[in-house]
């Protein structure tokens, strides 16, 4: 018998069949775990309709008004730092800029002085803008009538 024959092959089972199967089960998970995910869940579905159409980021946008900007002195007993903040108020409809702009002088005093009384730590982040803006908000039921500004932006945020 010769050595260089090429002995046949040993009979043996396809690896065709298993591996066709482990491609079905991987492509079965992908797809129930983009169904799970990428389904609209009950729970977003009643935030939702329970802020109404005037929370979607799409919905039309009031007119605004560019407050100037603020710079104050932040609290900070160890050294001089400085905000420099822009704000712009999305009025309710255009009718009340004037109103607004009335009433300027008051909201920028407001404005002063709650930044002036802010450190460094309780401005930073977008936690503690939100709780800056939310504070804003709620001093502006003084000195404005009721239902002129829908919402408050910060437009410029500088700390030095």
């Amino acid at each position: 018998m010769e050595k260089n024959a090429a002995a046949p092959a040993p009979a043996g089972r396809s690896i065709a069949v298993p591996l066709l199967l482990a491609v079905n089960v991987l492509a079965l998970g992908a797809g129930a775990a983009a169904f799970w995910f990428l389904r609209p869940h009950p729970v977003d579905e009643g935030r939702r309709a329970a802020a109404g159409a005037a929370a979607d980021p799409r919905s039309a946008m009031g007119p605004t008004l560019h407050l100037p900007d603020f710079v104050v002195r932040l609290r900070n007993p160890d050294s001089d730092r400085y905000a420099r903040v822009s704000f712009e108020f999305e009025l309710t409809a255009e009718e009340s800029r004037a109103e607004v702009q009335r009433y300027l002088p008051r909201v920028r005093d407001l404005f002063i002085a709650y930044l002036s009384d802010r450190t460094v730590e309780e401005l930073l982040g977008s936690e503690g803008l939100e709780r800056t803006k939310t504070a804003l908000v709620k001093s502006l039921d003084g000195p404005l009538p009721a239902g002129l500004v829908r919402s408050l932006y910060v437009t410029d945020f500088v700390i030095q």
